[in-house]
């Protein structure tokens, strides 16, 4: 885990922990039931310990982060039931989102989400599964952000950040990349046309398959290191 340069510059000491540790919990870097200790990460972020522990706090009511009688604060862990009941939030709120996006987004949006799609077939074609997940989810926000929803979008990020430390520890079949892409096409699809429901159900089944194959994965091995084809 290091301290991103130019993060601190535009944010405070306390902002910037917040988001370094945040993030290194959401992609793995970090393991659930690891200790998190506060003199280990000042030392490690070039901070007093104070920052680090509001972090930790606030951390810790988001849920990402639990304190332990007689160990301190460990990363908390998250299961399949986690993802059972977060799924069914966001496939209606994506939908939801998408469909204001149908009305709202703009022909250079629509180029930008072609192009990201060409770039996520070649991610797919090299097996290059961490780039994929990463634009996969860029492309997704993009389409959040049409809805001009900010409070919308704001609650989205939080849902995916939670099920994005599901899918950073495990592998699925490239397959599920290739299926997806086509599904992602048909979504750029009925947004041309500004086909509300159309785009919102599409985008609702794509995200009850993706889970469902997560879902899958994670009852059958129990968690394994590595990132999802989603």
């Amino acid at each position: 885990m290091k301290p991103r340069v130019g993060r601190k510059k535009r944010k405070s000491k306390s902002e910037f922990v917040y988001q370094t540790i945040k993030e290194a919990i959401i992609s793995g870097q970090i393991k659930p039931g690891a200790r998190l200790v506060l003199a280990d990460l000042a030392k490690k972020l070039n901070v007093s310990t104070q920052p680090i522990r509001e972090a930790l706090m606030r951390l810790d009511t988001e849920g990402y982060v639990e304190w332990t009688l007689n160990v301190g604060a460990v990363v908390a862990g998250m299961s399949a039931d986690d993802l059972k009941d977060d799924i069914p939030i966001l496939r209606e709120l994506e939908g939801l989102a998408t469909r204001e996006a149908a009305k709202r987004i703009t022909p250079a949006t629509l180029e930008q989400l072609e192009e990201m799609l060409e770039t996520m077939r070649l991610y797919a074609e090299s097996h290059r599964a961490a780039d994929y997940g990463r634009l996969n989810r860029e492309f997704h926000r993009i389409i959040h952000c049409a809805s001009e929803n900010k409070h919308l979008v704001k609650i989205l990020d939080d849902l995916w950040d939670r099920r994005e430390r599901l899918r950073t520890v495990f592998f699925l079949s490239p397959m599920r990349a290739f299926d997806s892409l086509q599904e992602h096409e048909k979504i750029i699809a009925a947004l041309k046309e500004g086909e509300e429901d159309k785009a919102g159900l599409l985008v609702e089944e794509h995200r009850m398959k993706a889970a469902a194959e997560l879902l899958k994965y994670l009852e059958a091995n129990q968690v394994l290191n590595g990132t999802a084809w989603l």
